[in-house]
């Protein structure tokens, strides 16, 4: 069938002028939404038929049963029926993942061997309570060690790789010098009998070179560990790998290959059918599996011919926490150039660090998360995820208005009184002589009185008002975290069946919002 392979092409309209292409779509994108936010039934949905309708290939990861469902609905609805592929549950089918790496590489393709193995390990220990403990590196690199002194041995000895058979290796190992030099426990351990095998009749033969070093690491190293730490590193290994001796695990990874991550290069849309929440633990490791080879053949198909290469492929994950693992931050970070468009599902950031686990979980998620450009947060109610979701779109200058209103009233009242008097009294008296012998007197009196009244009253009042306006310039959140959780719908009869969400994008202008957010409806 024909695919969109024009990385311009529009493959989702946003709004009336701004449209979601592929080229976005190979940057990533991570979804974020409460419980009944909608962000499955609202931008995943539409996410899904877009790329359906393009006509991309992919791998669809389950944590509930109900998805399988949805992804047969999705397909039939966009004409894409027929490119379905199940996985485990109902369709069956199986994937020897160690023949494939095998046959893709030969004896140069052990090391992807072990680093197989090792995702399964590190999914087992994800998926208990107590995962990232600290000195998990130590045992990391131990079993590793144990695993690249193993599995040459059985590939020269047998050409083949069996999950059985490395258990039993690893199990009739000897735990002393004293027992590597004793004859009856050389003719019962079958680890012994291998390794003669590989020396003196081998398959597949073995650099004579390495074939000492790997005889010295048994002899000289494992043998003369201390017993508890040696038996750690057998027990931790042979207790993860047990899952793929028996069961549904075995018949899914250890018998017959009927199909290969790279039929998605050709359209197939393979869904796991191993539930998270019906194969427990056995499902998420299953599936995280098979991703880390479905996500290591995209990023080498750029060396095959165009045919193998062109077309987009995507790997889609619901419930995304359950499938993290440390290898997805290197995948996202380079799978642009091989036109493989993730698209991560979750509830909020803690349900990351809880999966993660260990001192730096916080620290392995925002990695990952750095390397989705495009990011919608539906409606939640975790107030850390609305303060992040705050924070990745931004602050900008606020201006906030002030307003100041006030008056004043004040009334006087007065009386005044007084009173003045005055009295006063005079006398005078005088005599003269002159020279005739002559003489004359005179006398006055005189008295005044005066007496003086006022009175008064005042009174008054007065009043006044006053007005001052103006504002102020602040670097704020350009949405506020609380919206996140009150303003955004949640589809339903409620919300006529409307989602909407705020999807942003780094680096980029919407036309319609003139912002790099813009908020978006969906219908359920």
């Amino acid at each position: 069938m024909s695919f969109v392979s024009d990385l311009d092409a529009p493959l989702l309209q946003l709004s009336a002028q701004d449209r979601f292409t592929l080229r976005d779509a190979c940057q990533g994108v991570h979804v974020f939404g409460g419980i009944g936010s909608g962000k499955t039934s609202g931008s995943g949905k539409a996410l899904a038929a877009a790329y359906l309708r393009a006509g991309f290939g992919g791998l669809i990861l389950a944590a509930k049963p109900e998805e399988i469902e949805n992804w047969c609905a999705y397909a039939k609805a966009n004409g894409r029926a027929n490119s379905l592929i199940l996985f485990g549950e109902r369709g069956g089918g199986g994937f020897n993942f160690i023949t494939y790496e095998l046959a893709r590489q030969g004896a140069d393709g052990i090391g992807s061997v072990i680093e197989c193995l090792m995702r399964i390990l590190e999914a087992a220990r994800l998926s208990h309570a107590n995962a990232g403990q600290g000195g998990q590196q130590f045992w990391d690199d131990a079993t590793r060690q144990l695993l690249r002194n193993t599995i040459p041995i059985l590939y020269a000895a047998t050409g083949t790789v069996r999950i059985p058979d490395i258990i039993h290796f690893v199990s009739s190992a000897p735990t002393s010098l004293q027992q590597a030099r004793d004859a009856q426990w050389q003719e019962q351990s079958f680890m012994f009998r291998t390794v003669l095998a590989a020396r003196q009749n081998p398959v597949r033969p073995l650099d004579a070179g390495d074939f000492d070093k790997t005889a010295s690491y048994w002899r000289d190293e494992f043998a003369q560990l201390d017993t508890k730490t040696r038996s750690n590193i057998a027990i931790s290994l042979s207790t993860a790998l047990d899952r793929f001796n028996r069961g549904r695990l075995h018949k899914a990874f250890c018998t017959e290959t009927t199909l290969v991550p790279e039929l998605t290069f050709h359209g197939a849309i393979i869904v796991m059918d191993m539930s998270a929440l019906t194969w427990n633990e056995d499902g998420v490791i299953a599936q995280q599996l098979f991703k880390y080879m479905w996500q290591r053949a995209v990023l080498s198909r750029n060396a095959l011919e165009p045919r193998h290469r062109d077309r987009p492929v995507f790997l889609w994950a619901d419930e995304s926490q359950y499938f993290v693992n440390s290898f997805d931050t290197d995948f996202q970070s380079t799978c642009r150039g091989s036109r493989a468009c993730t698209v991560y599902l979750t509830q909020s950031l803690p349900t990351y660090y809880a999966k993660m686990g260990g001192e730096h979980a916080k620290h392995k998620a925002d990695m990952l998360l750095a390397n989705f450009v495009t990011r919608i947060f539906h409606n939640n109610a975790c107030a850390e995820t609305n303060r992040w979701a705050a924070d990745t779109i931004g602050r900008i200058i606020q201006r906030r208005g002030t307003y100041n209103e006030g008056g004043s009233t004040g009334r006087s009242m007065g009386m005044n009184e007084g009173e003045n008097s005055n009295w006063g009294t005079s006398t005078s008296a005088g005599s003269s002589r002159d020279g005739h012998g002559g003489s004359s007197s005179n006398s006055s009196f005189g008295s005044t009185r005066g007496e003086g009244e006022s009175t008064g009253r005042n009174r008054g009042r007065s009043s006044g008002s006053n007005y001052s306006g103006g504002y102020s310039e602040q670097m704020d959140f350009e949405i506020e975290p609380a919206d996140f959780g009150r303003s955004l719908k949640t589809g339903g009869p409620a919300n006529g069946g409307n989602v909407t969400a705020v999807w942003f994008q780094a680096g980029k202008k919407f036309v319609d919002s003139r912002r790099n957010y813009l908020l978006t409806r969906f219908v359920q």
